[in-house]
Order: C-alpha cells, then structure tokens, then sequence
C-alpha cells in the first residue's frame, strides 16, 4: 500500500525563509528612519514645552539661572533627558537664557531630520 506523505520540502521551506529575509531587510531601514522622526518630534515637543515653562519663570521670578527655575513649570518638575542621538552633536545638557530683547533661547534647539541623521534646525 502506497502512502501519500503531506508536507513542505526542504526547497520550499528555504524559499520562504529567503523571502522573509529579503522583507525584512527591507522593512528595518524604514523602521530606523520613523525611529529617529519620532526622536526628532519629541525633542522639538520638549523644546517649546521648555520655552514656555521659562517664559513662566521669567514672568514669576527673575531671569536668573531659568534653566533650575523653569523645571517646576514642567510636569514632573525636571527637565525631560536629551536623546542620545541629539546629545551626541548638540549637547547633553540644557541651557535657557534670556536675551536683552527678551527673547528665550533654549539649546540644543529644535532640530530636523537629513538623509536620516538629526541636525540642528537653524
């Protein structure tokens, strides 16, 4: 009696694995660059969300020292952490200062992304 045997062979199952191989070496570039667009987007956030806490300092205490002072007018009372991906060429630390035309300047700035790396937005 002559049985029929069900099943894959071994070329097809390493057909499959070749194309799921070729996807997702096509799909990780993809992944890295919303990666580091979402980076980019949070920093810009945490700038402007820091720009208005300073405003708020300068307007209830004096413009002394706003990068301490602005942190109890964000929620959590800290500064939120510079990325490394934009503390590696701008900076790992915060610096609010107020001009003589009363302008805010908080750095490392906004930013933008080029060709998938973070650059300064000038």
């Amino acid at each position: 009696m002559k049985r029929k045997l069900k099943g894959f062979t071994l070329v097809e199952l390493v057909i499959c694995i070749a194309i799921i191989a070729i996807l997702v070496g096509m799909a990780i570039p993809q992944f890295n660059k919303a990666k580091i667009s979402a980076i980019a987007s949070t920093h810009n956030s945490n700038v402007q969300a820091i720009k208005s806490a300073a405003i708020m300092a300068s307007i209830d205490e004096d413009d002394s020292d706003l990068t301490t002072k602005c942190a109890k007018y964000i929620e959590g009372g800290k500064l939120p952490d510079i990325p490394k991906e934009i503390g590696d060429h701008l900076g790992t630390t915060w610096s609010i200062k107020k001009d003589d035309n009363g302008n805010i300047e908080v750095k490392p700035g906004l930013v933008k992304v080029e060709n998938g790396a973070i650059v300064a937005s000038d």
